[in-house]
């Protein structure tokens, strides 16, 4: 009877590590890149920025295709009209004031979205971390996380650029239950914080676990964060065919 008790002993202690070692670090980003990823969606959404001038919010109606595509026209009244249109690699904005279109490139890439604490780079994403970053355990079990009063217990990840990337570290927590990224810290070369993103809720929508609302912290200036709100968001819905082109900007 004690050589049983003694087995279930050991069989208590070994399995939780077990069955965390069936599943690798680069299966998990590909189970979250699952999450973020649909073949097609629209939305619409509102950004609230709050830095040393105040408290603002823009509105939003997005338009997603995959990893490569995605349209983000403003609603609000100040920027009514402006876009952000990605191609694949290119970011392109309109301005129907001046009814121009511009290219962005290089260091303008960095450049904040209407003062918020998200770049145009954050907002199209890096696509395919693991074809940019090489991934590996911080923790060698899943840790509790508290995000608003709720613990999570998540996958701590730490991923390293193969080459020249946005940021060049990033620390990600992914909960271990959904794979949703839950916090992410991106950091320079150096391993300085930058940012820090917290994801405040999520919703199960067509089969997938979707941050729906998030907060991005800049981590260099005081007191700037900007809530992304992302509000009716229908995926798997049938799009124009042009309605990621340059000419259709104008419309």
């Amino acid at each position: 009877m004690k050589r049983i008790f003694f087995y279930m002993m050991i069989w208590a202690v070994l399995t939780p590590s077990i069955l965390f070692a069936q599943i690798t670090p680069e299966q998990i980003i590909k189970n979250a890149e699952y999450n973020q990823v649909h073949d097609t969606s629209k939305s619409t959404g509102k950004m609230i920025i709050t830095n040393r001038f105040g408290t603002q919010q823009k509105t939003f109606e997005a338009v997603a295709q995959g990893e490569d595509n995605m349209l983000l026209t403003f609603t609000n009244i100040e920027e009514r009209g402006q876009k952000i249109l990605r191609l694949k690699d290119e970011i392109y904005l309109y301005f129907p004031d001046a009814e121009g279109l511009l290219r962005l490139q290089g260091g303008a890439l960095k450049e904040s979205v209407m003062g918020s604490s998200f770049s145009y780079e954050d907002l199209t994403g890096e696509k395919g971390l693991l074809d940019l970053y090489t991934v590996s355990f911080i923790e060698t079990t899943p840790v509790q996380i508290e995000i608003s009063g709720t613990s999570y217990s998540c996958y701590h990840l730490k991923l390293k650029g193969k080459r020249s990337v946005a940021y060049p570290e990033q620390e990600l927590w992914i909960d271990s239950s959904n794979f949703v990224v839950r916090r992410a810290v991106y950091k320079s070369l150096s391993g300085r914080a930058l940012k820090e993103l917290v994801v405040e809720r999520v919703e199960r929508i067509s089969g997938k676990y979707v941050p729906v609302q998030f907060n991005m912290i800049d981590k260099l200036q005081k007191n700037s964060q900007t809530r992304f709100i992302i509000e009716n968001l229908r995926i798997n819905v049938a799009l124009r065919p042009d309605e990621f082109s340059l000419e259709r900007l104008s419309f």
